[in-house]
């Protein structure tokens, strides 16, 4: 029997705004120790699943960044996107279609591979698990009884009456002996009077969005729940390209929940005690982590005063807090949210609010991550905008023209290695060079330390999309 972990890393969400952004969602985030969320998903189950049977699952926005971390976390040689051996497969979705068409065209792709009684586990790559040899039993017990033919969600005990997750309501009550358990019905996100009593019954879970499927079983409820998603994927090569897109193109969003799991009566619940959260805002990432003596988390520069029960997170310069208690302070190099902890649920109000005004403080940093190394906006007015640009050895940029803009490079470390048309030379550090509107151009670090110019560009629009590749080593 063959298991694929599929890690489904295309959520672009801005729940931890503003920290979490659009292109720089909250997977994407170091929010605990070492590694990302995405980073932990696919460390995790290693002891399972082996990194060659992992996919991760991501949009064309992402792709890059998913990429270098997978590729931070292992090895250069270890991650790709056409499913060599010994690689983590990365899976781009053509549209953002919910969590049912990624998961079809898996289990699609999965029958062709390796039959239909091959297993899928599916893990959001956002969650936080605290007890991972708890998870490591649960996932085991899992792949087993999916094994038998059936489809199996992992069910977390509620500890209050939360209102913004789903619920999965048992056939009996629960056990604290056992742990999987037939499905009567999937329920809704409650208002506080439903959750309440949600809580007070002793059938009930929370529902995590965690599942494991055994494929023949899965596609045969998808063709009697679920008939347009799976028309559009059963008769496909799942590795094609175009295929791929037409068939995104012809569905509707739709999760896997409301496509499949809502109507079967072949799903199961495997209740699991494994310290687990979405991390869904600023107060559940604070419950999920480390506090000091003071019940405070702090990130960065700070100096706390009778300062209690805080989230400090800051970045570039000194945040200090004097008679706070159950509030988070979050700042960043162009936003600072200030609010009670209780109250960050609230942030979709603020991202509705910068959408209203045209900003594009929810959608990216000012540092902004590449393949190649990053880039930080300095400074920027009318018909200029000044970048510190950060190219790390060895890695280069596309090769590129503008149709709106100039840009003047000055090396302020390294050395640059520039093309300008059919010109190449060399740029040492306080040195500089010059490319006009329309010329093609390419800039690399040729060197063994990380190469950092001062870009100004002048012109009249200034954007990202004013970038026409002609080459690209990372496919872009």
């Amino acid at each position: 029997m063959k298991v694929i972990g599929v890690i489904l890393a295309g959520g672009s969400g801005t729940r931890l705004w503003p920290l979490s952004r659009r292109l720089v969602p909250k997977q994407l985030l170091n929010l605990t120790g070492n590694n990302t969320l995405l980073q932990e998903t696919s460390r995790r189950v290693l002891s399972v699943i082996s990194k060659e049977n992992q996919w991760v699952i991501t949009n064309k926005d992402l792709y890059s960044q998913v990429k270098t971390q997978l590729k931070n976390l292992y090895d250069k040689d270890s991650v790709n996107s056409s499913g060599s051996q010994n690689s983590v497969h990365i899976m781009t979705e053509p549209e953002s279609k919910n969590t049912a068409p990624a998961i079809l065209w898996s289990a699609i792709k999965c029958r062709k591979m390796y039959g239909d009684d091959s297993v899928m586990v599916i893990l959001p790559s956002d969650h936080l698990i605290m007890r991972e040899n708890m998870f490591l039993e649960v996932l085991k017990k899992g792949i087993e009884k999916a094994s038998e033919g059936c489809l199996l969600t992992f069910g977390i005990l509620p500890t209050y009456p939360e209102t913004g997750f789903g619920y999965i309501k048992t056939l009996e009550v629960l056990n604290s002996s056992r742990d999987i358990y037939k499905v009567d019905r999937f329920i809704e996100k409650p208002n506080k009077a439903v959750a309440i009593k949600l809580l007070e019954e002793e059938m009930n879970l929370w529902n995590s969005g965690m599942f494991i499927f055994h494929v023949g079983t899965l596609l045969e409820e998808a063709s009697k729940y679920s008939p347009e998603i799976y028309r559009a994927f059963c008769d496909i090569n799942p590795d094609n390209e175009s295929d791929v897109s037409l068939s995104f193109k012809s569905i509707s969003p739709m999760s896997i929940d409301y496509a499949i799991m809502e109507h079967t009566r072949k799903a199961f619940v495997i209740k699991a005690d494994i310290g687990w959260s979405d991390v869904g805002n600023w107060k559940s990432l604070y419950e999920a982590s480390d506090k000091d003596d003071d019940g405070n988390i702090t990130n960065g520069e700070h100096i706390c005063i009778d300062t209690k029960n805080c989230y400090i997170y800051g970045t570039d310069r000194l945040v200090v807090s004097l008679g706070l208690s159950d509030v988070a302070v979050i700042d960043t190099a162009d936003a600072l949210l200030v609010a009670p902890l209780d109250q960050t649920y609230r942030i979709k109000e603020v991202v509705d609010k910068l959408e209203e005004k045209n900003s594009t403080k929810h959608i990216e940093h000012t540092t902004v991550d590449r393949p190649w190394g990053h880039y930080r906006i300095l400074h920027k007015g009318p018909g200029y905008k000044i970048k510190k640009v950060v190219v790390q050895p060895g890695e280069r940029l596309s090769t590129q023209y503008h149709h709106h803009r100039s840009e003047h490079w000055t090396v302020v470390g390294g050395v640059a290695k520039v093309t300008r048309e059919n010109q190449e030379y060399f740029v040492h550090e306080n040195e500089s060079t010059f490319i006009p509107v329309g010329t093609i151009h390419r800039l690399e670090n040729p060197g063994f330390v990380a190469l950092e110019i001062i870009e100004t560009q002048c012109g009249s629009y200034l954007e990202e999309d004013d970038i026409v590749r002609i080459d690209d080593i990372y496919g872009r």
